[in-house]
């Protein structure tokens, strides 16, 4: 069922977040954010974005004051921070999880990532088994369980790597040598795409559950980064020769299905050749 936005919160006004941000509220739809840091809040408010700071996890008392908890949808895109050596991914959601579930949230949607599907190979959907060994992968679901294991209405996105117009992929790995996986499926997904599906999930209060929020790009690692990095006049990178063809591939049919979802940038190869210098 479609239906009006009314207010989100969206905790972790990152890239993402605020890109996100500034489409609602271009829409005229009652917006609050979150940032770690004091600039960010200035910077922000010059987009006509409200934020608040917000250090998690935080003193519970004091949560349950923050304006984020008033809003009808809240969507959590805080980064795991997971080669930092962090590892309170988990409890920093289920400390949003715990005051949301005694205020007026109603939905909560999960940012997550297909990092999630680290070690794995061949075709990957929603439902394919995940490699809990791996502690990357572990730290991710237990963040997502804890949405899922919420009495509200949960919906979890694993989002493919970010590129846009100011996140162009071709300064990603240009000039670099010896890199490795050469034959790997470019795993990304463009941040017009990213918006549009959280924008579309945000409209339709029944759509629940995980999805993954990837590109219908075929291209390799090798060819993708090597014509990206031309794109830009930048020196090409390097990938060591490998025989082995990758079979890695992450399907992004279910929410395209659900969602009737027509990405913009469904073949990344096409928007790099757009984006020539």
């Amino acid at each position: 069922m479609h239906q009006k936005i009314k207010s989100v919160a969206i905790v972790g006004c990152g890239w993402l977040g605020t890109a996100l941000a500034k489409s609602l509220v271009a829409q005229q739809v009652n917006v609050k954010a979150t940032t770690t840091r004091v600039d960010k809040i200035t910077l922000l408010a010059k987009l006509g974005i409200t934020a608040e700071l917000l250090v998690l996890p935080s003193n519970e008392q004091r949560l349950e004051n923050h304006s984020i908890f008033q809003q009808q949808q809240l969507v959590i895109a805080i980064t795991p921070q997971l080669k930092y050596g962090k590892k309170d991914y988990a409890k920093k959601i289920t400390n949003l999880i715990k005051i949301a579930e005694k205020k007026a949230v109603e939905k909560i949607i999960l940012i997550s990532t297909t990092g999630v599907y680290r070690g794995l190979n061949g075709e990957i959907t929603e439902e394919t088994p995940l490699k809990q060994t791996e502690t990357k992968v572990a730290a991710l679901v237990a963040g997502e369980q804890a949405v899922l294991a919420s009495s509200l209405k949960s919906t979890i996105i694993r989002f493919a790597g970010l590129v846009g117009e100011d996140r162009h992929p071709g300064k990603f790995l240009a000039g670099k040598t010896q890199l490795s996986n050469a034959n790997e499926r470019v795993n990304l997904i463009h941040q017009q795409d990213a918006v549009a599906i959280l924008l579309a999930v945000l409209t339709h209060s029944e759509v629940t559950g995980i999805f993954n929020g990837v590109s219908n790009t075929t291209a390799t690692r090798k060819h993708f980064y090597q014509q990206a990095a031309k794109a830009l006049q930048l020196t090409p990178p390097e990938f060591k020769e490998e025989l082995k063809p990758s079979t890695k591939f992450i399907s992004a049919k279910k929410i395209q299905d659900k969602l009737a979802l027509k990405l913009v940038y469904p073949d990344l190869m096409a928007w790099l050749i757009s984006t020539k210098n």
